[in-house]
């Protein structure tokens, strides 16, 4: 799941990402951006997200946690 995101995100922002980085460290990872990325999930890996988990969950290891919780509470 971990590299699964990181490629995800690593694509869709056209820079190297990696387990660390969160929202506002790179240029076109913004408001903009966090709402691609998950849109981009979604679609990739069938999985829908509410809007809270969008907002709160701003960084790679945040975001994997979460598909974790999800995959765990099926």
């Amino acid at each position: 799941m971990e590299n699964k995101i990181i490629k995800i995100a690593n694509e869709l922002f056209d820079t190297q990402i990696t387990i660390n980085s969160k929202i506002g460290d790179i240029e076109k990872w913004d408001s903009l951006g966090q709402i691609n990325l998950f849109m981009t999930i979604e679609a990739k890996l069938g999985i829908s997200f509410n809007p809270d988990e969008i907002i709160e969950n701003d960084s790679i290891i945040k975001i994997i946690n979460l598909l974790k919780y999800k995959e765990l509470n099926k």
